[in-house]
């Protein structure tokens, strides 16, 4: 998915006999990534993907959890601690009535043996109730090729998980991608794929509120043909 515009550019059927971490060169072969920065979650952090990466001339973003333990244990022996007065960048959002601090720290990356990387990071998000009580606190953490600051990294990490309400949910709940029982053959990458095509035009046609779009086209199949046409301008 493109953070820019939420849309899903690439999709690739994994095989039976493997997982979606050996498939990252086949999702990106198709495409020119030259100078594209690419987000990946704790299960694509490896010594193969980053060489890809670099070799396509693109950057990377990637989070490390304990299923890399060497690395993670390498990236948190770099860092400062975890408290505010030690962070490079911090902010603050306010959403319905709760308050979140996002906080965040780096670090060069010398000596971490791991292709291409510059910086290693660490975010840490509270979440306080509107009495002040903080209700939550997650941490990670992460390694990347960027120079760039602070703040940007956890822009970059923040806008990869907006793929699960922008991209997952939509397909799930307004789709009901959930409830389909087609798995023959390739039934359910093809539907995938029409799935992703509708979000995509829906979201080039420069509308956000999805589930309204869906109701009113459905309800008057006359309005396609404009929003096809304001998809692909």
């Amino acid at each position: 998915m493109r953070h820019d515009t939420a849309v899903v550019v690439a999709q690739v059927k994994v095989p039976d006999d493997t997982t979606e971490v050996t498939q990252i060169a086949a999702l990106l072969d198709g495409l020119d990534i030259t100078g594209m920065t690419i987000t990946a979650d704790a299960a694509h952090p490896s010594h193969d993907t980053a060489q890809y990466l670099i070799k396509q001339q693109a950057g990377y973003v990637f989070t490390v959890k304990g299923n890399r333990p060497t690395l993670l244990t390498t990236i948190t022996e770099r860092l400062p601690a975890a408290v505010p007065d030690t962070a490079a960048a911090t902010c603050i959002e306010h959403r319905n009535g709760h308050r979140i601090v996002r906080t965040a720290w780096t670090s060069p990356a010398d000596g971490t043996d791991f292709p291409g990387a510059a910086q290693v990071f660490r975010i840490r998000r509270d979440t306080y109730a509107p009495d002040g009580q903080r209700v939550s606190k997650h941490i990670l953490h992460g390694i990347t090729s960027l120079t760039c600051t602070a703040s940007k990294i956890a822009a970059h990490v923040r806008r990869h998980w907006g793929i699960e309400n922008k991209v997952h949910w939509i397909r799930d709940v307004l789709l009901g991608e959930d409830a389909h029982h087609a798995y023959l053959g390739n039934t359910a990458h093809t539907m995938a794929a029409l799935r992703n095509l509708a979000l995509a035009l829906i979201r080039l046609a420069g509308h956000t509120r999805i589930k309204h779009i869906m109701e009113r086209h459905h309800a008057d199949k006359m309005l396609i043909p404009a929003l096809l046409n304001a998809a692909i301008r």
